[in-house]
């Protein structure tokens, strides 16, 4: 029916030889009921991982306490975890203790959704207790057991559950929208890089509509750190879905919807823990997306002096999308003539440095680096003067 890698059967067929059983699960079964290349293949076992270990020449601990082993195999890397079932939840995000359990379907029985409750074997075929592949054919996100249970236990996957939504083109069902909605207040128990993770692949997805889930649910004033939306999230999705249709990288989708929430987009990323160079990158692109376009060649080195041609070419099709009159074909055209042709827009190309200018008397410090400024200034405006011998006679 599909093809499982063999380095993937290798491991069942051996942990199966040793007389336990074996099976693929979650979301790379999901996958491949789908039509989709998974990119990890997870295995799940009957045997415990002492045993795992001692099948296998080449292992290591990755969570050994609740249970999984990784499994070098070919090169590659692959998890087989131990049939379990999970403890009380304490903290809204993991179980207080994890027991090995000697059936499949009790370790499926604790899983988030229904589509990621399914595994696979070539000997024994589908086992699908909660009918997750009648919920994939449907599309719909549906909870293992009771919505309000599987999201107390856990409150990250309240996000998940919208974040599937948008990524697999999705609906979610309306017994885990209403848990959703009564249990939102529980996302503040998560960690701010949990939740940071799941807004970029949920912004990521083909489904953009699911946004609207995070403000019907009340999961939007959360995911925004205790903010509310002032934007217009219809306008926004309208936008991100232009986005999409582009080479848009992750940083010009997060820009884009930060914009429209109408705060600050600095204090939600710092909040959302975004490192400092994603922080400084999308806020450079929120701070540009309707300014004026450079008018001239002088003006598009401006820019370039202070964000990379990449970059700046991120911006104009960010601009583009905000505006789709806004005519950006000669921008590019001369961004493009300017690297062809190699015109300083920067001190690193700047044909003098502070030594040659020390050598004619010009002091050290403050001095030298106004002095340096004007002379780049003057060669933005005109290319030719790029020469030494004509920058010392300025």
């Amino acid at each position: 029916m599909f093809e499982i890698p063999k380095n993937v059967l290798s491991i069942i067929s051996t942990l199966e030889s040793a007389g336990h059983e074996a099976f693929i699960v979650g979301g790379c079964v999901r996958d491949v009921i789908r039509g989709v290349t998974p990119k990890d293949w997870d295995i799940t076992t009957s045997a415990v991982p002492s045993q795992v270990k001692g099948l296998f020449s080449r292992t290591f601990d990755t969570g050994i306490k609740h249970g999984t082993v990784s499994v070098l195999l070919g090169g590659d890397c692959f998890e087989v975890t131990t049939y379990r079932v999970d403890g009380e939840y304490l903290d809204s995000r993991r179980p207080s203790e994890v027991t090995f359990a000697g059936e499949i379907e009790k370790d499926l029985s604790r899983r988030d959704f229904t589509v990621n409750a399914i595994a696979y074997s070539p000997t024994r075929g589908f086992v699908d207790p909660f009918d997750g592949q009648v919920d994939i054919k449907k599309g719909i996100i549906r909870c293992v057991g009771d919505a309000e249970k599987r999201f107390g236990e856990d409150a990250l996957r309240m996000l998940r559950a919208i974040r599937f939504a948008a990524v697999l083109e999705f609906s979610v069902n309306n017994a885990a929208l209403h848990a959703i909605t009564k249990l939102r207040e529980s996302l503040a128990n998560i960690s701010a890089e949990r939740i940071r993770e799941e807004l970029v692949k949920l912004l990521c997805g083909k489904n953009l509509d699911a946004l609207k889930l995070l403000e019907k649910t009340g999961l939007m004033y959360f995911v925004l750190q205790k903010r509310v939306n002032h934007g217009d999230l219809e306008e926004s999705i309208s936008r991100l879905k232009t986005l999409a249709k582009t080479n848009a990288d992750e940083n010009m989708k997060i820009a884009l919807f930060l914009y429209w929430t109408g705060d600050n987009c600095k204090n939600i990323l710092r909040d959302l823990r975004f490192d400092n160079k994603t922080i400084k990158t999308v806020s450079i692109y929120v701070e540009n997306i309707f300014a004026e376009l450079p008018q001239n060649r002088y003006e598009i080195k401006k820019f370039l002096k202070e964000i990379s041609p990449e970059f700046f070419l991120n911006l104009i099709e960010l601009k583009k999308v905000t505006n789709p009159a806004l005519e950006i074909k000669k921008i590019h055209e001369e961004v493009h003539d300017i690297l062809e042709k190699k015109e300083c827009f920067t001190l690193r190309e700047l044909a003098v440095n502070g030594d040659d200018l020390a050598a004619v008397g010009i002091p050290r410090g403050k001095e030298t680096g106004e002095a340096l400024e004007k002379l780049l200034d003057a060669v933005m405006r005109e290319p030719s003067l790029n020469v030494k011998e004509k920058l010392l006679c300025l």
